[in-house]
This record gives C-alpha cells, sequence and structure tokens, in this order.
C-alpha cells in the first residue's frame, strides 16, 4: 500500500512539474508576442494622408479602460460613395503602415476609419495584449461609424491580425460586407506556426494545448474565438484572400482553408506571399528590408542611414492593381 501512495504521489508530482514547465513556456510565448507596444520604426519612412492627398481627421474611442485613436480618411477630389470602410491593421506600428491600402479605398469613394489598436502607435496601452484586442477594437470601429454616419453601408476590411480582427468582429456587430487578407483562424495556431519552426513538432503542440488555457484565461470564452467558425456562421458576404506562398499564416493555421459557406468567396493569390494585395516584386522588396530590420543592430549608424533611408519604399508597397480591383468589386457588388 504504501509503494502504491509513493508511486502515486510521484505521478502527481511529475503531472504537475509538467504542467507548470509548459504553463511557463506558453505564458512565455504568448509575452514574446503579444507582451510589448508595437510602435513606428524610427529607421523607417512611413507614408502619410498628404502623400496621397486625402485629409484626415483625428478621432478617440474607448474600449474598456483604454483610449484608441485613429483617423476618418478621405480623398476629397473623387465623388463620395455612401459607404465607410473600416480598416483593421496588421501586426506592427498600427494603420499607418497601410496609407497605401487606406488610399485605394479613398480613392474609390469611400470613407475609410482605422484605429489603433490598444498598444500601437497611436493607441494607450503598455502592450498590445492579444489577438483579440483587435476585435475588440473593430467592434468599437464599427459602433462609431454606425453612430457617426448612420446612413452609410459598412465594410470591414483587414490584413494578418486584422482580418482576424474584421472576421471575428462580424460575428458580433452587423455589418454590410467583410473583406479578410491572410487571416489566421487562431491565435493559438499561428504560435503553434511559428514555434513548429523552431522546435520539436510534438513539443510545440504540448506547448499549443496550454497557450489555449492561457488566451482562454485573459480573454474567458473569447480568446479562442475561430475566425473561419465566425466567417461561416455570420452570414455576410465575405471575401477571403490568401496567397498560396505565405509563410506566416500557413495553411495549418489559415481561415481560408477552413471557413465554408455560401457567404464567402475564397480567392488564392498565386505566387504571393502574406502582403498578396502587393505585387511579387514589392512582397520581395518587403522581405529584403525586414532581412535588414533584423539585422540592424549588427550595422553601423552610417550603413544603417545609407540604407533605410536611400531605401525605395513605394517599390516596396506597390500594389497589385488585379488583387485590389477583386476586393473594390466585392464591395461595389
Amino acid at each position: 500500500m504504501d509503494t502504491l501512495i509513493i508511486i502515486l504521489i510521484v505521478v502527481i508530482c511529475t503531472v504537475v512539474f509538467f504542467c507548470t514547465v509548459f504553463f511557463t513556456l506558453a505564458f512565455a510565448c504568448d509575452k514574446i508576442a503579444f507582451g510589448k507596444r508595437c510602435d513606428k520604426n524610427p529607421l523607417l519612412k512611413y507614408f502619410t494622408a498628404d502623400d496621397f492627398s486625402l485629409t484626415s481627421e483625428n478621432i478617440e474611442l474607448k474600449s474598456e479602460k483604454n483610449k484608441l485613436r485613429g483617423c476618418i480618411y478621405r480623398n476629397e477630389l473623387v465623388s463620395e460613395k455612401n459607404g465607410t470602410v473600416v480598416f483593421c491593421h496588421g501586426m506592427g506600428p498600427g494603420h499607418v503602415a497601410y496609407i497605401n491600402e487606406i488610399a485605394y479605398f479613398c480613392n474609390c469613394g469611400y470613407k475609410v476609419v482605422a484605429v489603433d489598436s490598444k498598444g500601437c502607435n497611436l493607441s494607450d496601452g503598455k502592450n498590445i495584449g492579444g489577438m483579440y484586442e483587435g476585435v475588440k477594437t473593430a467592434v468599437a470601429a464599427v459602433d462609431y461609424v454606425k453612430a457617426k454616419f448612420p446612413e452609410d453601408k459598412l465594410f470591414l476590411v483587414g490584413h494578418s491580425w486584422g482580418a482576424y480582427s474584421a472576421l471575428c468582429a462580424s460575428a458580433e456587430t452587423k455589418v454590410d460586407k467583410v473583406v479578410a487578407i491572410s487571416a489566421p483562424s487562431t491565435p493559438a495556431k499561428v504560435v503553434l506556426d511559428y514555434m513548429a519552426k523552431l522546435m520539436p513538432k510534438m513539443v510545440a503542440s504540448l506547448i499549443y494545448r496550454f497557450l489555449c488555457l492561457v488566451y482562454a484565461f485573459k480573454f474567458r470564452c473569447k480568446g479562442n474565438t475561430d475566425a473561419a467558425e465566425c466567417a461561416k456562421k455570420n452570414g455576410t458576404p465575405t471575401l477571403i484572400i490568401h496567397g498560396d506562398k505565405d509563410g506566416i499564416v500557413g495553411k495549418e493555421s489559415a481561415a481560408f482553408y477552413a471557413a465554408e459557406g455560401e457567404n464567402i468567396t475564397g480567392y488564392i493569390a498565386r505566387g504571393k506571399a502574406h502582403n498578396p494585395y502587393n505585387t511579387v516584386a514589392a512582397e520581395e522588396k518587403l522581405a529584403e528590408l525586414m532581412q535588414h530590420i533584423l539585422a540592424a543592430g549588427r550595422m553601423t549608424e552610417e550603413q544603417k542611414r545609407r540604407y533605410f533611408g536611400e531605401f525605395d519604399y513605394r517599390a516596396a508597397t506597390e500594389e497589385d492593381g488585379e488583387v485590389m480591383r477583386i476586393l473594390s468589386d466585392f464591395l461595389e457588388r
């Protein structure tokens, strides 16, 4: 009997030990991914409304205790349509990284409301917090538009994290259409994709399960919201675009490959990576820039000044006209 008790104690202690280890690893992965702010990189040039002859009006919203800030963009030189695009940004320094795309929709005659999520650029927050914060931002932005422009058709458009935010938000608030570009299905699957490249698959799978518990703890029942499920259930006309060479949101974690329904239109961008709205050449140029950003710590100040100062940002953000027309045609239909 004493031997059985000892074995039971050893088993329980072993289970507790491994659970503690994997919980710790899961919290560490979450902190690496979402435990810091995302502000503009001082090495880089960011386009502004002036670069595209747009007008911008500063706005401020509230999401729980956080003040969220953004802008309403317009092109006053074109006839304005009775519609507003709520643009949801991806990981990085907020919507400022998407001025080219915002300008495209403004040039089509839409107003664009773009709000930075918690911990990003203009908005408050010590850190991003997690992917579901983007959903809360999208819902807050939609509520703002409904109050300010009650007669407008309302479209949610997002890229990457923003695409996840747009799909999930469409299940919480009514909009007319959704466009999701390079959307992940769940937060934990995105982290799993990344971890699987760095460690044995079995270890990554175990951490993934504990990550689901972490997100459930942080955001309760909504922390593991599946964007693909939201797209299927909301009944809203939805366009999901994905690059077949996307190395950031792969097939296992992409909403594109999991979302099915009569309301869903899928478009695979052949030869494209994570930014399929750009040309192949632009994506290659952007990948080159990212490599230099990662290597910036080993560069001299002169090397940084020369490379980042002379980099062709226009070439790295050149839009693919065909893909952008697919987006605008979808909103027009």
